[in-house]
């Protein structure tokens, strides 16, 4: 809005020492209620939006013909950042609510949104710089031949013209925030000081709850940025199983909680399959889940077993944060052997359902949860059959204040013995059937249909540590890369293999192990050695023989690592296939 660039001495500003008539009367009882509404509209909502549109909502037409709020570019955008965002020292407000006692409001000139940039040096600058209120009786000529180049438009003069306007400032705390401008059309009384002085005090109040707004709205910002991080993102397709899982946290204030579930892609084609459960609810049991996500996920990827790996994540939590406890079941599942293995700290059994629909809970050996302190922890190892369905799930889904646990789990039995469309039907079916009014504790559960790797898309060969062999390996490589119509990867293949080969023979005492695994999207080469020595990525410089091999899988291949195992170690490399695009992954609904 225009500001008038003359000074106003203090007597003028104060309120106007005027008798008790009538009319002021009138204009003292209009004015206490429109502070009063002011201050009530604006201190029941914390979300900024609303009560900025409350805010001139309430003055208008009661108080105001038209009334606008205008705050700091960075404060509209939410912008932590308290310094304000300037262009070549200007200042840049945006527009964020307006309100017209007439059809001015519909003008697009006039309507909210909008963005004004404030040179240095004019009269509207040093209003926001001094952040002093400012009362116009009368926007005259004069005034509207000041107005700022970006309000000076026609729809903006028709309605400021002979008008009389009130500018106060917003802040709190020391900061400011923006303005309040109320303007009164020709024909109704002119704002006075007493008005000005109502319209400070309004500002006063109000700008302390945009700054609470303002605080709470980051607030919620960081509490959603922090639920998205925490939300399980699978991989949308893995080796050998089919997933579905569903993740709703009890709190609906922060939609964090201290369930958790991953699923984990590990070397050799395995799976890591993961759901815990943190001690307490809410932001603090979320930021250590998420904690402990990151220590499990680095943990499997070094291939350790699922009692080992627990075990190591016992150890760290004592480490870094002995108050924390934490329920956990750990399984690793091999789609190539069709077996899995389970560790559980203090964790409910898996359910497996077999194909012909027999379903049985897992008896996984149960050690302490984690953070106990430093504990060991048993396995178990089972076959599957192509076609057995997997739950993993937390006590939410099962417990609830009016059922015993038993009555869950046998729920939980009873439905996944059923037949289901698809497993998000199933797990959807599940959660209705468990907690039919909504009202539950965290809940995480995940269900994997387990099919295994078809059997022709593996192949396996031993071959004995000579120098010789490797020759002969190459060789083999090529015909089933030949086999499996996959002849454009069958040099670089038989080239790599061949550098892991030679370097597996000349340190192995044993028979060194090659496979070459097949799937949809990628294919897997693989040496097993005795060796625990792993090879390290050098630079070789001249004549230099070794470092070249690791050098060439490095360069060539997508994607390369080196597993330990029980007898040595496991070096790999991936190709990914030609023409197959990975798809991006989704949050847990």
């Amino acid at each position: 809005m225009p500001l008038h660039e003359q000074r106003f001495d203090r007597e003028r500003l104060s309120p106007a020492r005027q008798g008790p008539t009538d009319e002021n009367r009138e204009g003292d009882a209009a004015r206490l209620v429109f502070l009063q509404e002011a201050v009530r509209e604006t201190g029941t909502t914390l979300d900024l939006d609303d009560m900025v549109r409350r805010l001139t909502a309430v003055a208008v037409p009661g108080f105001a013909d038209f009334a606008s709020v205008h705050l700091y570019e960075q404060v509209a955008a939410g912008d932590e950042d308290r310094t304000r965002h300037e262009a070549m020292g200007s200042a840049v407000m945006r527009r964020v609510a307006t309100a017209h006692h007439d059809d001015a409001g519909r003008l697009e000139e006039l309507r909210a949104g909008r963005t004004f940039v404030y040179q240095p040096g004019t009269a509207m600058a040093a209003f926001l710089t001094n952040i002093e209120p400012v009362l116009i009786p009368r926007v005259d000529e004069e005034v509207l031949a000041r107005l700022p180049a970006a309000l000076d438009g026609p729809a903006t003069r028709s309605v400021l013209r002979d008008s009389s306007v009130v500018l106060v400032p917003l802040s709190a705390h020391g900061s400011a925030l923006g303005f309040v401008a109320f303007g009164r059309r020709p024909g109704r009384r002119a704002f006075v000081t007493a008005d000005l002085a109502v319209c400070r005090d309004m500002a006063d109040r109000a700008g302390l709850s945009l700054h609470n707004a303002r605080l709470f709205s980051q607030e919620t910002r960081t509490s959603a940025a922090l639920q998205r991080s925490l939300l399980p993102v699978l991989p949308p397709r893995l080796p050998g199983m089919e997933l579905a899982h569903r993740y709703h946290p009890g709190s609906r204030t922060t939609q964090v909680g201290g369930d958790w579930l991953d699923a984990i892609p590990l070397p050799g084609r395995k799976v890591g399959l993961v759901v815990g459960d943190v001690a307490g609810h809410g932001l603090h049991a979320a930021i250590a889940i998420g904690q402990l996500r990151t220590a499990v996920r680095t943990l499997a990827l070094l291939g350790l077993p699922p009692g080992r790996l627990l075990a190591r994540l016992g150890e760290l939590v004592q480490r870094f944060d002995p108050s924390q406890l934490a329920t956990f079941l750990y399984g690793v599942y091999d789609p190539i052997a069709r077996r899995a293995t389970f560790a559980s700290a203090g964790h409910l059994p898996p359910l497996l359902v077999d194909p012909g629909g027999k379903s049985e809970f897992l008896d996984v050996p149960i050690g302490a949860p984690i953070g106990v302190g430093r504990v060991g922890f048993d396995t178990l190892e089972v076959s599957v059959d192509d076609g057995s369905l997997l739950v993993l799930y937390t006590d939410g889904l099962v417990e609830s204040r009016d059922r015993d646990i038993e009555d869950g789990l046998a729920v939980l039995r009873d439905e996944l013995t059923k037949r289901h469309s698809s497993l998000d039907e199933a797990c959807d079916v599940l959660l209705r059937r468990q907690h039919p009014d909504g009202h539950h504790d965290d809940i995480a559960f995940l269900m994997a249909r387990l099919s295994g790797l078809p059997r022709d898309s593996v192949a396996t060969w031993l071959f004995t540590p000579q120098p010789e062999e490797v020759r002969l390996a190459r060789g083999v490589v090529g015909e089933m890369l030949t086999k499996w119509g996959l002849g454009r990867l069958r040099d670089v293949t038989q080239l790599l293999a061949g550098e892991l080969l030679t370097n597996a023979v000349r340190h192995a005492t044993r028979p060194v192990g090659l496979r070459l695994v097949l799937t949809a999207d990628t294919l897997l080469c693989e040496v097993s050695d005795d060796h625990p020595g792993h090879p390290v990525l050098l630079q070789p410089a001249g004549m230099d023989e070794y470092g070249r091999g690791i050098g060439l899988v490095n360069a060539l291949a997508t994607r390369w690592g080196c597993t330990p195992t029980p007898e040595g170690k496991t070096t790999w490399f991936e190709h990914d296939l030609p023409g197959t695009a990975h798809r991006q992954t989704a949050p847990a609904r």
